[in-house]
């Protein structure tokens, strides 16, 4: 038996928070280069994720913990219930957040700070989708810091209150919780992972330079 989540998996998961932080740190003051290369490491290890939700580990896969309304309405009757990966609800808010992530690291393609660095994608954009991505950029930001303090109090819960190791599990694949039918496939996932990095790193570079914000 293995543990609940996959090594590669945990790892990126805790990639998320650090860059996160990073990102939210490095735009605050000013360095917006660092700021740049936070969000495509971003973009990397979320269209990773989205991957890896179909082609991955047992527990990765979306198929295992997306469920529906019934399924839902189900656990929230009976929370006690042991069930191994995410619960129906993580498993929303998994999705959700993929999908805060993706909205805030596409739109960055398209945002300008006006000074001094200009996303890779303004060349295709006009001004006044460029306006509308960098509301867009704010707004999904605000929905990233909401969803994460959710997850950091419910994540709390089921750790000290519930006692079911869900930060062990995450973090270090708990004994306890070795319950993958199979063995997961690390070497996928990093092919996978590799993939998606050298297709982002492609398309970057075959992209024309956005002109200069200033010329002397």
């Amino acid at each position: 038996m293995y543990p609940t989540w996959d090594l590669l998996q945990r790892l990126v998961h805790w990639c998320f928070p650090v860059l996160i932080v990073f990102a939210w740190w490095s735009a605050e003051n000013g360095q917006m280069q660092w700021h740049a290369y936070a969000g495509y490491a971003l973009l990397v290890l979320v269209l990773w994720r989205i991957v890896w939700g179909f082609v991955g580990s047992d527990h990765a896969k979306f198929k295992q913990f997306v469920v529906g309304v019934p399924s839902i309405l189900s656990y929230l009757k009976d929370a006690r219930t042991e069930r191994p990966g995410h619960n129906p609800l993580g498993g929303w808010s998994v999705v959700t957040m993929l999908g805060l992530l993706l909205v805030q690291t596409v739109s960055g393609l398209f945002n300008t700070d006006e000074l001094l660095l200009q996303g890779p994608l303004t060349v295709f954009a006009s001004d006044g989708l460029i306006e509308i991505a960098s509301e867009v950029h704010e707004t999904s930001w605000i929905g990233i810091q909401a969803l994460v303090l959710l997850h950091i109090v419910v994540v709390c819960y089921h750790q000290w209150v519930k006692k079911d190791g869900l930060i062990t599990q995450m973090g270090f694949g708990s004994r306890l919780t070795r319950v993958s039918s199979r063995r997961p496939r690390l070497w996928l996932g990093m092919l996978v992972l590799a993939l998606v990095a050298a297709t982002v790193v492609a398309i970057g570079l075959v992209l024309p330079e956005p002109e200069p914000l200033w010329s002397f």
